[in-house]
């Protein structure tokens, strides 16, 4: 009995101790597992913490709809960008938010379920004041569970990609204005040359009493008109080369007063007040006139209701505390309008290229930026004071040229005291037959010899069979067969003793003396010009020859 009992009490102990031991088993299992889902939960905390942050300070806008189409979420790049914060935009119906393209693909996506492709489509996302910002959008829907819970979308500010490809298109345009104007710029200066030419022809024969005088007069300055609007054009699409001389900022207000009057209408007064004994300034005229026709439209502009346009010319000193130019004696142009005015911010870009405050299609931002870069291309300075709806001052200072290269610009004159006159036997090379003729016209009248020649190649024989010595080669630079920097190149050799002027009316030609290979910039002739421009450098070369 004894016996049994102890079998039966070590058969239960043997019990107890293997139920110990598997719930000792379960126990750590289930404690293994549990700190594996702790670490799970830690884990997705983490990963769920990360993601929110990426959410949040990814620069692109993140939205995700419900599957109704309603905003259930926006990350921070969107509330900052539409004016919105996300609690407010749950309850905002999204077509305040989003252009109808958008909501249009959105509601697609929804409709075509889980299947649906991911769509990319160009939009807007309207601000909360109701600006309208370029997006580029990219949705995808959401599923879960096998059904459809939402899309999901990632977007794209477009405004400074948008504002690259419209400055991308100016510079097209621009590109392709510039390669007309090169073009047409050769023929075109041939021809102003000699609508020049026979113009003051024509006056010195007929005099200034004739009935004739005044027609003359007109069509003379018919064609100065034309060659400063070719060179404009040329300036404008950067391929004019800009050419500085000493000249009168008073002449050249004065100038171009009238044209300036027909600009602004009857509805804007212009005052114009040049100061006495001004100093000249070192410039291209033809730039000069475009940074006051430029100034002068956008006071125009500025005052719809009509005003008043003040141009003042002055000398001044400018000293130290004037930290981007160097001290001293200035000329100031002073452009000054009561218009609209401008604000700080559009002060502070002003200046900078393609900006504009006017409408699509009716300003560039080039006129501004333009001028701006004419005064400093000019050593000079410019400011603007303005405040809106009180007018604007620009104010621009140029550098008292040197006294010993000041040459006053006047206006052109048709009347000579006498023709300039010369000697020498001169070899003209000019494929354009008009000018031509009547630059050989015109030197012989003035008492030179004169070896005509349709090309460079035409030139070059004359130079070795000609028996006497040729004094000048008159050439231009492009020509057919061989150019007039070959033919130097060429005729030099066999003509040592021949000078040399060039003349062009490619406007690029005008670097040429930076080429090695090219003519000396002191010996061309830039067209247009007169014949008495032609024989004055003849004379001149040929003088310091002599010397």
């Amino acid at each position: 009995m004894i016996e049994a009992f102890s079998s039966f009490a070590l058969i239960a102990a043997a019990s107890a101790l293997l139920a110990l031991g598997g719930a000792a088993v379960l126990y750590r299992r289930s404690h293994i597992q549990g700190q594996t889902i702790r670490r799970q939960i830690r884990r997705d905390r983490a990963l769920k913490a990360q993601f929110d942050d990426v959410f949040e300070r990814v620069s692109d806008i993140v939205v995700v709809h419900d599957r109704h189409g309603r905003v259930s979420t926006m990350n921070r790049t969107g509330e900052k960008l539409s004016g919105y914060p996300r609690e407010e935009v749950r309850a905002l119906d999204p077509a305040w938010l989003f252009s109808d393209r958008y909501m249009h693909t959105v509601q697609q996506i929804l409709a075509d379920g889980a299947e649906a492709l991911p769509r990319t489509i160009r939009a807007e996302l309207i601000t909360r004041r109701s600006a309208r910002v370029p997006i580029e959008a990219h949705a995808n829907v959401l599923v879960g569970d096998g059904q459809v819970v939402g899309v999901s979308v990632i977007a794209r500010n477009m405004t400074d990609r948008d504002h690259m490809e419209t400055q991308l298109r100016q510079t097209q345009k621009m590109e392709a204005v510039g390669r007309l104007a090169t073009g047409i710029a050769h023929d075109f200066n041939n021809l102003i040359t000699v609508l020049l030419g026979y113009s003051d022809e024509l006056a010195e024969h007929i005099g200034r009493d004739s009935p004739l005088r005044k027609p003359v007069d007109e069509v003379r300055r018919a064609a100065e008109r034309a060659s400063g609007l070719t060179q404009q054009l040329l300036a404008f699409s950067r391929r004019q080369v800009p050419v500085a001389q000493a000249i009168d900022l008073n002449v050249t207000v004065a100038n171009m007063e009238d044209l300036l009057r027909r600009l602004l209408g009857a509805e804007i007064t212009l005052q114009v007040r040049l100061g006495r004994d001004l100093g000249l300034v070192s410039a291209d005229p033809v730039q000069v006139g475009q940074i006051i026709m430029n100034l002068a439209v956008n006071a125009r502009d500025a005052m719809p209701n009509g005003g008043t346009l003040a141009i003042e010319t002055s000398n001044v000193e400018l000293g130290a505390e004037h930290l981007d130019v160097i001290p001293g004696e200035h000329i100031l142009l002073v452009v000054r309008d009561n218009g609209v005015g401008m604000g700080p911010d559009v002060q502070r870009q002003l200046f900078e290229p393609f900006f504009t405050t006017k409408e699509a299609g009716e300003g560039t931002g080039l006129g501004l930026s333009m001028v701006y870069a004419i005064v400093r291309q000019s050593g000079g300075h410019i400011t603007v004071t303005s405040e809106a709806g009180s007018g604007s001052t620009f104010r621009i200072y140029f550098p008292l040229a040197h006294p010993q290269t000041a040459a006053t610009e006047t206006a052109p004159a048709i009347d000579n005291p006498g023709l300039e006159r010369g000697s020498g036997v001169v070899l003209l090379a000019e494929d354009d037959g008009a000018v031509r003729r009547l630059l050989g016209t015109e030197l012989r009248r003035r008492g030179f010899t004169v070896l005509e020649a349709g090309h460079g190649g035409e030139a070059f024989e004359i130079c070795q069979q000609y028996g006497g010595s040729i004094d000048l080669l008159l050439t231009d630079v492009v020509m057919p067969n061989m150019n007039g920097v070959d033919l130097v190149a060429a005729a030099t050799p066999i003509r040592p003793e021949m000078s040399v002027l060039f003349m062009s009316g490619h406007p690029e030609r005008a670097g040429v003396g930076l080429d090695p290979q090219g003519p000396p910039a002191a010996h061309l002739l830039m067209k247009p010009f007169t014949p008495d421009t032609v024989v004055a450098r003849i004379n001149d070369i040929l003088s310091h020859k002599a010397s």
